[in-house]
């Protein structure tokens, strides 16, 4: 199961999601599709090995509960560094930790990208202690039929493994990036631990085509969470340094329409990912730029576009 990890930018608006608690201020929410694990669940229980529909749903929740702990090691991670979390967000593949902004120092991104699998493999000890003085074997992996202190000793250890193989943007793929980023600059350790992630994609489809379905899904996962996080990061790097101004369009004319969102920023403020997606989000793709209570002007995400396509100088 793939942690996503931190990804940058405000939650969008009308997700298929609902949340289901908060803890230290930070919503959990669960991706609508989560159902439908849970039913599969429940319907395989019984022939799968669970025992019962309610045996292999008590396993599922209790697997995400670990995620859940996995994600909020990064998120608590990442506001000590100073990023502000929106939200944890749970869906089949696994977890989601919404922060701010990417963090700007390659330090900040190591911590933030370490504690997770440190936290998965911390559930990992913890449970193998009292399995041990509950006088249970360790062996044989069984995620299914063994015990339930061992198997979550397991799912935690694989949990923790997988997530550290240098896969962007799974834990570890941004820890090569960190450490990538000794040597070059952000862009260029984002390319290549994107081809990397996309190269060990490839390799799980190849693989899960002969051993096992789920297998493929999560390699698309990756490819495509890693082309994702390039597409970010390059949008970020090249909106730094420029200003509301550069891009905004006086056209006064639009803003008696009714319901057209809006967007309180000064001409001189910075464009931020925070800003782009709002703009994105937008039913039109553009916010009309209010300063001082009065409009000056429209965002348009083409035009924004522009800007980031634009061959840096």
């Amino acid at each position: 199961m793939p942690d996503a990890h931190p990804s940058s930018g405000p939650p969008p608006r009308g997700r298929a999601s609902f949340p289901i608690a908060r803890i230290a201020g930070i919503q959990i929410r669960v991706h609508l599709t989560f159902l439908l694990l849970l039913a599969l669940f429940a319907w395989a229980g019984p022939d799968s090995g669970f025992g019962s529909a309610y045996a292999a749903v008590a396993w599922l929740l209790l697997i995400f509960a670990c995620v859940v702990a996995h994600e909020m090691a990064h998120s608590l991670v990442a506001r000590r560094r100073g990023a502000e979390v929106h939200e944890i967000l749970l869906f089949p593949l696994g977890g989601v930790s919404k922060l701010e902004h990417l963090p700007e120092r390659p330090a900040d991104e190591f911590a933030i990208a370490i504690v997770g699998p440190l936290m998965s493999l911390a559930i990992a000890g913890t449970a193998a202690l009292f399995a041990l003085a509950a006088g249970r074997s360790l062996l044989p992996v069984d995620l299914v039929r063994g015990a339930w202190l061992t198997r979550v000793m397991w799912a935690n250890a694989l949990l923790a493994a997988f997530n550290l193989l240098p896969a962007f943007p799974l834990d570890g793929g941004r820890v090569f990036r960190a450490l990538l980023e000794r040597r070059m600059d952000l862009l260029a350790a984002t390319r290549l631990a994107t081809r990397v992630g996309h190269a060990f994609a490839i390799a799980l489809v190849a693989v899960g085509l002969l051993v096992d379905v789920w297998l493929v899904f999560i390699g698309v996962f990756v490819f495509f969470g890693a082309s994702a996080e390039e597409r970010a990061t390059i949008i970020h790097t090249r909106l730094r340094g420029h200003q509301v101004f550069e891009v905004m369009r006086v056209d006064l004319d639009r803003t008696g329409v009714p319901g057209w969102r809006t967007v309180t920023v000064g001409p001189d403020d910075d464009l931020t990912d925070e800003l782009v997606a709002e703009v994105a989000q937008a039913p039109t793709h553009e916010l009309a730029v209010i300063d001082h209570d009065e409009v000056i002007g429209v965002l348009r995400l083409e035009d924004i576009e522009r800007l980031v396509s634009r061959p840096p100088a």
